[in-house]
């Protein structure tokens, strides 16, 4: 508590020191205003400026105090929107009547439009202080950023949308739109025109993009036409809202992005966070020719792994290429990483892998591909004591190891960081009971074998899915997720806060006595049918042939999903810190409504802010069904996460029952998860806040 109470004083300490300035000065110069006409200036200004300062400190205090109640402090400003304004005004109005009423009562009465001209020149200040970051950002990109200029075909929802894309990229600035139906009128301050022809004459533009679901072919072909005359670049991106696969044209993406809609408002769960970057790159690898496992994988492997080192995604990673390549492998999913973790540990038919009753699928079905018994073990109950995640019962842990027990899989749910210290002394205590692999004589054997050797204890197999920038302390010292467990995977899917679209990667810990390279080497051959030579190495004159030395997997990643991870990784600590933004506001809603909830940061750890997953208290399966469907009603999708294992046919099928695992049962059954992405404006989160009030309160309170 100490420690985020300072954060939040470090933070917003400028803000502060500059909003004492405001409500001061505003109401100084209100007193120089008002009798800077009137002949007795002198004797006037004297005789209410003591009243002015006599009432000056406490007017501060209690602005500061009112400011705090509407939540002026502990916003990312650059995300300012009109639901900060609205909150802005009441918060001053607020403050106007504290000051009429304190003068009135404790000081003198004062004239009533040094009052109104007060209030002005306070809220002026005070919409300045928070909104100067967004202008100046805005304003210093138009002129520092080489930007190109676009003419939007459109002037719907969907134009509308697609200028927001636009401004959250670097590469193309909107100069105005073009709609004859709305010609004349303004639209986000662009002036829209009647025909292309006519906006091409007032600017020369070199791109055109479409964004208008009523061009017929015929209109999209002489657009065509025209910009191919002008030389003008265009993008269609009417396709991208319209998207159906059952006929073929793309008439319902817009629901599938988005959601079905509900009156106003339609949130949905977790749509990817892709902008023109990734888009741009992704097209640039098309047309390099090198759209498979390539040049851009390896890039991307070398970056994730200075990031899981440094927590640096920027880091020069070309400079010194030997530190950093062999150290990741970016793979096709997070099941394929988690499988060939466990393949490379040489984890077999007859042994035991423990994994939590609360995970999903992929936890467990990893270990089923390589031909070990399932051991589930149940969570703490009601989850960790400080974050509350449901992590594993620790002493249940320790009793289910076992002889054939040779991986222990641990898994970072939602972003929240397991306790490792724990999970690390357990396997050292219970190490008496392991019998490391020995060799069968093949190289893929014999690297198994020396692995488990030299970790001499069972090892410890992160599932880091939501996880990649969390971090936590480990014997002290702080490490970041995939640089704390002996093997680590992440993901990448779409639902990810760092999407390829699908993807994932392995990680792990320096073995001694095993070279980091010879692991990579064998995560390339499991993942490429056993090919002794991947397809960029082949390129190489003369180099075409290979041998394949086991009949392995195909499991690589391509170049196309790289690109995107790329520019996702540009910008993923920014992202980072806007799902932390959302989490304090769910964090404040749900403290006032009673419900429990995750907590992303503790003393020992820092989340990744992947999922919101909230508990409400008492209520059985069928209550929290029927919040979850009046969130719905509202337009505001929500999710599980997750049911539990051993009430999963598949695992009930290998002997799991869900009356074994009580605390994990009890952890679902009144669980949900609201929507944490990147897409979220501050006015759909305060959405989602007054929604989830709404219900809670009508339906449980």
């Amino acid at each position: 508590m100490k420690n985020r109470i300072w954060t939040f004083i470090r933070n917003d300490l400028l803000t502060i020191a500059l909003d004492i300035i405001a409500v001061n000065l505003a109401y100084y110069g209100a007193l120089i205003v008002r009798f800077s006409a009137v002949l007795r200036f002198r004797e006037i200004v004297t005789y209410y400026m003591e009243s002015f300062l006599k009432y000056a400190p406490v007017y501060t205090i209690l602005c500061i105090v009112i400011f705090s109640v509407f939540r002026l402090y502990g916003g990312m400003w650059r995300y300012a929107g009109i639901s900060d304004l609205n909150r802005i005004i009441g918060a001053n109005i607020v403050t106007s009547v504290v000051m009429v009423a304190g003068t009135l009562l404790f000081i003198k009465r004062m004239p009533i439009t040094y009052y109104a001209i007060g209030f002005l020149f306070q809220l002026l200040m005070i919409v300045i202080i928070r909104f100067e970051y967004r202008i100046v950002f805005i304003e210093r990109r138009k002129y520092t950023e080489k930007q190109e200029d676009v003419i939007i075909v459109g002037s719907g929802e969907e134009a509308h949308y697609l200028h927001r894309l636009l401004d959250s990229g670097i590469m193309y600035r909107p100069i105005c739109y073009v709609d004859k139906d709305n010609h004349g009128r303004t639209i986000d301050g662009l002036h829209v025109y009647k025909s292309l022809e006519g906006a091409a004459e007032d600017y020369a533009v070199r791109w055109v993009f479409l964004a208008d679901l009523n061009l017929t072919n015929e209109d999209k072909e002489r657009i065509r036409g025209y910009c191919k005359a002008k030389e003008i670049q265009i993008k269609d991106y009417s396709s991208f809202f319209n998207y159906s696969e059952e006929s073929d044209d793309y008439s319902g993406m817009r629901e599938a992005v988005r959601g079905p809609r509900s009156g106003e408002h339609s949130i949905p769960f977790s749509p990817p966070d892709i902008g023109n970057n990734e888009i741009d790159a992704v097209v640039e690898t098309l047309y390099s020719g090198w759209i498979t496992t390539g040049p851009r994988t390896k890039l991307l492997e070398r970056r994730l792994a200075a990031y899981i080192e440094t927590g640096d995604a920027n880091a020069d990673t070309e400079t010194e290429i030997q530190r950093w390549q062999g150290r990741v492998v970016c793979l096709n999913s997070a099941t394929a990483s988690e499988e060939l973790n466990l393949r490379i540990l040489g984890i077999r038919e007859g042994d035991e892998v423990i994994v939590p009753a609360y995970t999903y699928t992929a936890s467990a079905s990893a270990a089923v591909h390589c031909g070990a018994r399932i051991v589930f073990v149940d969570i703490q109950k009601d989850g960790d004591r400080e974050s509350s995640a449901p992590e594993m019962d620790y002493e249940k842990l320790e009793q289910a190891i076992t002889p054939a027990t040779k991986a222990i899989i641990t898994v970072d749910l939602g972003g929240t960081v397991c306790d490792y210290d724990r999970v690390f002394d357990i396997a050292e205590r219970k190490k008496e009971l392991f019998t490391p692999l020995e060799s069968d004589g093949t190289p893929l054997g014999d690297l198994s074998s020396r692995i488990q050797n030299s970790i001499g204890r069972i090892a410890v197999v992160a599932d880091c899915a939501h996880s990649l920038g969390a971090s936590r302390k480990v014997g002290g010292v702080r490490k970041y997720c995939g640089a704390i467990a002996d093997f680590s995977s992440f993901s990448f899917h779409a639902v990810k806060n760092f999407t390829t679209a699908e993807g994932g990667a392995s990680t792990w810990r320096k073995v001694e006595g095993v070279d980091d390279k010879e692991i990579y080497r064998f995560f390339q051959l499991l993942s490429l049918h056993g090919q002794s030579k991947d397809a960029l190495a082949k390129t190489r004159a003369g180099a075409w042939e290979y041998d394949v030395i086991g009949p392995w997997y195909k499991y690589n990643m391509t170049d196309i999903m790289a690109a995107i991870g790329l520019r996702q990784l540009d910008r993923y600590p920014a992202l980072l810190d806007r799902r932390s933004d959302i989490i304090r506001k769910y964090d404040r809603t749900c403290d006032e409504l009673g419900l429990s909830h995750l907590f992303h940061y503790t003393k020992n750890m820092n989340s990744s802010n992947h999922l919101y997953l909230v508990r409400v208290p008492g209520i059985s399966v069928e209550k929290r069904n029927e919040i979850m469907e009046k969130m719905a009603s509202r337009g505001v999708a929500t999710n599980v996460h997750y049911k539990p294992l051993p009430m999963m046919t598949a695992y009930k099928a290998l002997g799991a029952d869900i009356k074994d695992f009580p605390n994990a049962y009890a952890y679902y059954e009144n669980l949900f998860t609201l929507p944490l992405h990147t897409l979220l404006t501050d006015e759909d989160v305060d959405y989602v806040c007054e929604s989830l009030k709404n219900v809670i309160t009508d339906l449980v309170k």
